[in-house]
């Protein structure tokens, strides 16, 4: 749904903006990419202390989990499917906020 708005936006700027109107739909949008980026690092935050959580308990970094558990080495116990999961998750919110960051200018 969010991409049927942002094309009604594209189209609607495509047409031409008054210098007024470009200066406030440019930080309108800067405020709410603002929004999001403060938003995924809460997130990062909160999936890093369950990494910690683990770490501490296996004496493991996150990165190395991720590598013996794709190479199986890491059996079958739950923790580490929820370490893998919780992992996986940072890292995925973590690209969606430096393509943010490199795109907002």
């Amino acid at each position: 749904m969010a991409i049927e708005y942002a094309k009604i936006l594209g189209r609607y700027i495509s047409e031409g903006l008054s210098e007024n109107e470009e200066v406030f739909i440019k930080e309108t949008l800067k405020k709410l990419i603002e929004q999001e980026i403060g938003m995924l690092e809460k997130e990062k935050e909160r999936y890093k202390k369950e990494m910690e959580i683990f770490e501490d308990k296996y004496s493991l970094k996150s990165e190395e989990i991720i590598k013996k558990f794709n190479n199986g080495e890491m059996g079958d116990d739950l923790d580490f499917f929820e370490w893998y999961a919780y992992v996986d998750s940072y890292n995925r919110v973590e690209k969606r906020q430096r393509l943010l960051m490199k795109n907002l200018k």
